[in-house]
């Protein structure tokens, strides 16, 4: 496969780092990133020359800052700080995470402010030219002092240690990077640090979230569009009108985005017998619009992140300072973090409340949408185990960032869990698409039972997903078709781009 090659003075898109996701992108190192790399590193190693004592470079590190580090032992520090800060456990991170991750790092580090040699970031780079995906456990970072622990079982592999997906096989990290040609580095003074130093473990979760969320804002209109049309809802909650006069952007696209869907639907009129819907229909452009606004910032934040150096210390090459600070903290990421994930457990939650509206019988519809309630229990369960979904995502939406744990011995006292709202918030996303998916087959199957009239283009993917779940009468195993329906609306293509978009 061909892969497109991103420069590195360009500031990337979504879509880019969408590509350096899948592994259809490559980043292009260039010589003024080497030069500008190569001059900062002369400045660090003048700096240590004359005698200055920097942290992480020539101290330890944490509560052992105040130690001194002979000169014989600076590669020792740097190799020992990896090694004893590869403590993660947990799950591991998919692929798409890790190519992120080493992206978001050479980014960084060819900015020219870590003090790194050059051929440390032309091996970064070659792990991501020839996939080699280092294994990274989800659970070790507090999200402070850079995402130490998953950074540092990233470095492990380019020291020919560790462990790496090559293809379809785990390998050693040495015959990982032997089976592509490829050779260990050696980490001079303070490579070690700069390397592990840095927020883009959580940033990669947030980058990816950023991706997907793009398609569940589509997703949760359309399939709220269907689901409107199914419990014979009025049209007259999206009249442009209302949200000009509440002029919140998210809540506007919504709006237009289910007029757009429904436009030449019959059944889409103002006017109903039962004069008013429930908000969970009612209120749709207000609660989808505030979670597309809030995702629009998260986005944002993200990208912003994705152009900064945040290792520590900061080598400053026109005027030779080296400068100890606190960019690798990261709150400013577990914030937003948890504010996208508070918003997309919202649009999972009031998707089950529609759900929940499409089973209680009314508007022509028979309870639990079944053929022949009593005999058949219809999609009765189908809302309990959608309401279990809500409710975890609600536990997972409580605040990482609120909490905070000592550690190294009180020098490293305040963390912002980023890492932790990181982790919570791609478990939300993934039940947000099965909440998504449970609605959409509760809106097909109300369509179908009350023959009311979606429009040509809700029509059409109905129909797509009845070549691939084709309708069944009476009860049936419920769990298959679930995953059906959520694969459906994760893999069939959004053709108009313009749709990805949050405001």
């Amino acid at each position: 496969m061909k892969r497109i090659a991103l420069a590195l003075h360009q500031t990337w898109s979504l879509n880019d780092w969408e590509s350096l996701a899948l592994g259809k992108a490559r980043i292009a190192l260039d010589p003024d990133s080497q030069s500008r790399v190569e001059a900062n590193r002369r400045v660090l190693l003048d700096r240590m020359a004359q005698g200055h004592t920097m942290y992480g470079i020539n101290t330890g590190f944490g509560s052992l800052c105040t130690t001194r580090i002979a000169d014989d032992e600076l590669s020792a520090l740097q190799v020992n700080l990896i090694r004893s800060h590869a403590a993660g456990t947990g799950p591991l991170v998919g692929p798409e995470l890790v190519r992120l991750m080493l992206a978001c790092k050479v980014k960084a580090l060819c900015q020219g402010y870590s003090g790194v040699e050059w051929r440390t970031v032309e091996a970064f780079n070659a792990l991501l030219d020839h996939d080699i995906l280092p294994s990274v456990p989800s659970m070790g970072s507090l999200g402070a002092s850079g995402d130490l622990a998953p950074l540092s079982h990233l470095t492990l592999v380019a020291m020919g240690e560790g462990e790496a997906l090559v293809g379809n096989y785990r390998l050693p990290g040495a015959e990982a990077l032997a089976s592509k040609g490829l050779k260990p580095i050696s980490l001079g003074a303070k490579e070690g640090l700069a390397l592990i130093n840095g927020t883009q473990f959580m940033l990669a979760h947030g980058v990816w979230a950023a991706i997907q969320t793009q398609r569940i804002a589509y997703w949760a209109d359309l399939v709220a569009s269907a689901s409107l049309m199914g419990f014979d809802g009025s049209s007259a909650p999206f009249d442009p009108r209302i949200h000009q006069v509440r002029p919140h952007a998210g809540q506007a696209l919504v709006a237009a985005r289910v007029r757009d869907f429904l436009q030449d639907s019959a059944d889409f009129q103002p006017v109903k017998e039962h004069v008013q819907d429930p908000y969970s229909f009612r209120c749709v452009p207000q609660v989808h619009g505030a979670s597309n606004d809030v995702w629009q910032h998260v986005t944002e934040v993200m990208l912003r992140e994705a152009e900064a150096v945040t290792d520590n210390p900061n080598v400053f090459t026109e005027d030779g300072d080296v400068i100890s600070a606190g960019n690798f903290h990261g709150q400013p990421l577990a914030l937003a973090l948890d504010y996208g994930k508070m918003a997309l457990c919202e649009w999972g939650s009031i998707s089950e409340r529609r759900l929940n509206q499409l089973c209680l019988g009314k508007r022509g519809l028979k309870p639990f949408l079944a053929l022949n309630p009593g005999t058949e229990s219809g999609l009765m369960i189908l809302q309990y185990s959608a309401a279990s979904l809500v409710s975890r995502n609600k536990v997972l939406s409580h605040p990482s960032s609120t909490d905070s744990i000592d550690s190294s011995a009180g020098q490293e006292d305040h963390v912002s869990m980023g890492s932790i709202a990181g982790v919570h918030l791609l478990e939300v996303l993934g039940r947000t698409w099965t909440l998504l998916g449970m609605e959409w087959m509760a809106a097909v199957q109300a369509l179908e039972q009350s023959g009311r009239a979606p429009g040509s283009f809700v029509a059409s993917l109905i129909a797509a997903y009845r070549e691939k779940v084709p309708a069944v009468k009476g009860d049936r195993i419920i769990s298959t078709e679930i995953e059906a329906a959520t694969d459906f609306l994760q893999n069939t293509p959004i053709e108009d781009p313009e749709f990805l978009r949050f405001a």
